[in-house]
């Protein structure tokens, strides 16, 4: 009786691990396309949360992560939602296939259109900081005699000077490089630093050098908002760069639209400058402003400096 009573556990036993086989593991072993397009979420979200991407929406710039993770899939798209999971839309493994993947492997059908146009449009809460009209300030030294209206009503033109308080114990005088309606962008009156190179060696690696010394020149400016930025290369030598900093470098496209501006040129002696972020055509070389104009410079020399570029919410 004992000896029946232990071949029946032993055959219940073995019927328990083969459903479990079957239902699980087996599933598993034959879905290996949902294995593949699931690891590869699990490491897009990873890099996202590590990597110091722009979060302001929810689309992720697919040519980072490629860039950043060694895989077989490639998609066209990826966003990543406000609930923390990641959306991987028609995607290729292995150069086959058509797939969409969001917690599971769906077909493109009208179940996933609408969460594909919802997570696509889902809006993310940005820390704004302090707005404009709480840092704009009076400074007769600066030449600065009122605030502006457009703090608080309308478009601030390019070139509007404003005083601002980066910290409880600096002003600086900054003009309007472009104003969205929602924030402004705004480009410092002179140097905060000189003698710095774009980079050691080359521009293939984007201004190493230069980013360094303005992050760290800029992190006591504790008013601005310290946001992951994205440096953009208009060149396209180097692949975007993503840091957590309070201000960020001009760029060619943003000095080139206004070149005839007399203040992108103020606080400059001959032969003095400032880095932009745009890389030359020539591995060794970027853009500056230099000897009032711009020009492209070896990025190895250290005659240049940095002229902060920082963004203000206005509303």
């Amino acid at each position: 009786m004992k000896k029946l009573s232990v071949i029946l556990t032993l055959i219940l036993l073995i019927i328990i691990g083969y459903s479990v086989y079957n239902n699980f593991l087996k599933k598993e072993e034959t879905n290996p396309i949902e294995k593949t397009l699931k690891d590869y979420s699990i490491q897009v979200s990873d890099l996202v949360k590590t990597g110091n991407y722009l979060l302001e929406t929810t689309d992720i710039d697919v040519d980072a992560i490629n860039e950043k993770i060694d895989s077989t899939v490639s998609c066209q798209e990826i966003y990543y939602s406000t609930e923390g999971k990641v959306l991987l839309h028609n995607c290729t493994i292995n150069n086959s296939g058509n797939y969409y993947f969001y917690d599971k492997v769906y077909e493109q059908n009208d179940e996933y259109n609408k969460l594909y146009e919802g997570i696509k449009s889902q809006k993310r809460s940005v820390e704004k900081g302090k707005l404009l009209f709480e840092l704009a300030t009076i400074d007769l030294n600066l030449g600065v005699e009122t605030i502006d209206s457009c703090v608080t009503n309308g478009i601030c033109k390019a070139g509007t000077p404003f005083v601002i308080q980066v910290n409880d114990l600096e002003d600086y005088k900054f003009y309007v490089l472009e104003d969205d309606g929602e924030k402004v962008k705004l480009i410092m009156n002179k140097n905060l630093v000189n003698k710095v190179m774009y980079a050691p060696s080359d521009n293939l690696e984007g201004p190493t050098e230069a980013i360094t010394y303005l992050k760290n020149q800029t992190n006591n400016w504790t008013n601005i908002e310290s946001r992951n930025v994205k440096i953009v290369d208009d060149n396209n030598k180097y692949h975007d760069i993503y840091e957590n900093m309070r201000a960020t470098l001009p760029t060619y496209s943003d000095i080139n639209k206004l070149k005839n501006e007399k203040y992108l040129y103020d606080n400059l002696e001959s032969g003095s400058g400032y880095w932009l972020s745009t890389s030359s055509s020539k591995s060794f070389y970027a853009w500056s402003v230099t000897n009032n104009e711009i020009t492209t410079t070896d990025v190895s020399l250290e005659n240049l400096g940095i002229r902060p570029v920082i963004t203000i919410y206005k509303y």
